[in-house]
């Protein structure tokens, strides 16, 4: 089982690094133009970003869920279903979100807690960013398709190529053509379509069979539609949810100053590249979780959550340690304005202690998803919002920023407690 954990969980982890290490180079090139107001516009902008982005993140789980599970039965007619109605759907919602964006930008304008100079240049970077609507979404259903096969190497491959090729694209753009946050901008996007190209390349050439029997059906199919529906309208509340205390805590950030948003926002990186790490590992738990579940095969389901749940503590603690004792190496490639990374090292305690509260609200993620049971998925995060936004408004008062923190680690505390609560209920006849 350990096997197949790892055959699925380590290229994705792989690809996976290389995206908060693109988000690092992007926080890295913003804070290296001198304008701590730059980094702040990067955090701003990710951060309207990933709640339009988010809000169909159903899209991959969705898709990865109901793939996994067509696969145990090896049922042909729903994998391609969920491959070719979910690409027309992304593309649909990606151009609706392209001729939405002015919302997107008084969004972004609210978050920079009135500084206008953030403002100027959060705007900058959405206006260029959102072209890439479309492409974003496409990657979202095609890598959950791909899981869903029992297949991450190619994804891994593709999100690797397509990184590598944004930061060459940013460092060109805006070291040497002078572009600023917009040259960032331009890069992602660019890179985004790229990599739609050769997932699509790839299915094309390793699924040649799958590629012949496709036809306008399997765009238009309304099998399993309602089912589908409903997952995604519950895991469209759940994305809010997340969202919306990713926005607020950016948004509080701000309110403490430009220094510390910018400090907090380089935080939140380390807390990004462990996401990626655990998320590697709840993506197995997600086309694991739904081959089992497609098989009927209760003791493989349960053999392999046991072991996911060791690996993923081991991850944890290594990073928790790695965060504690060498925080000042990690900040240091992010920032050479002294003042953000003081800043930062005040409040270095506080992320370290992320890893160790949140490993088990990310994996019983995944295998919720391979389960399909968005429900419990969406009941976890509406337990763990109450208690962020509690503990926020309790502690702010005399805590300050350190309270803002302390909210954000016991959230994820209380995520973890509610999934290991109600992901024993879930069986393998689900």
């Amino acid at each position: 089982m350990r096997r197949h954990i790892y055959r699925l969980a380590l290229p994705n982890i792989i690809s996976n690094v290389t995206v908060p290490l693109l988000s690092m180079v992007d926080v890295g090139l913003a804070g290296h133009l001198g304008r701590p107001e730059a980094v702040g516009a990067i955090g701003v902008a990710s951060g309207v970003i990933s709640l339009v982005y988010w809000l169909f993140a159903f899209l991959r789980m969705g898709t990865t869920g109901f793939t996994a599970q067509a696969y145990g039965r090896s049922d042909v007619t729903g994998i391609l279903i969920q491959l070719c109605r979910g690409l027309l759907l992304a593309i649909i919602l990606g151009i609706i979100i392209w001729f939405a964006r002015d919302l997107m930008y008084a969004v972004g304008i609210f978050l920079s807690a009135g500084s206008q100079s953030i403002a100027d240049e959060t705007k900058t970077y959405l206006q260029y960013a959102f072209a890439g609507a479309p492409a974003a979404l496409m990657l979202y259903v095609l890598n959950g398709w791909f899981v869903g096969m029992q297949d991450t190497r190619i994804p891994m491959w593709v999100a690797i190529g397509q990184n590598v090729l944004n930061i060459l694209l940013s460092l060109i753009l805006v070291k040497y053509a002078g572009l600023g946050v917009a040259g960032l901008a331009i890069g992602t996007v660019s890179a985004q379509y790229v990599g739609v190209l050769a997932l699509l390349t790839a299915f094309a050439v390793k699924y040649t069979r799958l590629l012949a029997l496709i036809s306008q059906r399997h765009f238009v199919s309304t099998l399993h539609l309602a089912v589908s529906m409903g997952m995604g309208g519950l895991l469209l509340l759940r994305t809010l949810l997340l969202s919306g205390i990713s926005l607020f805590f950016t948004y509080a950030s701000a309110k403490f100053g430009a220094n510390t948003l910018a400090a907090n926002i380089l935080l939140m990186q380390l807390f990004t590249l462990f996401s990626y790490f655990l998320d590697g590992l709840a993506y197995a738990g997600e086309a694991l979780a739904g081959r089992y579940i497609g098989q009927r095969n209760p003791y493989r389901f349960a053999l392999m959550r046991r072991q996911l749940f060791r690996i993923g503590f081991f991850v944890a603690t290594a990073i928790a340690l790695l965060y504690l004792l060498f925080p000042s190496f990690l900040l240091r490639l992010l920032t050479n304005d002294a003042t953000v990374y003081n800043e930062a090292m005040s409040m270095v305690f506080w992320i370290s202690l992320i890893p160790l509260c949140s490993f088990a609200a990310f994996l019983w993620d995944g295998i919720m998803v391979g389960a399909t049971a968005s429900g419990m998925m969406l009941a976890t995060i509406l337990f763990g919002a109450m208690c962020f936004f509690s503990c926020y408004f309790i502690s702010v008062g005399n805590l300050g920023v350190w309270g803002l923190w302390l909210s954000f680690d016991l959230y994820l505390l209380f995520r973890s407690l509610a999934s290991w609560k109600l992901g024993k209920r879930l069986r393998c006849s689900y």
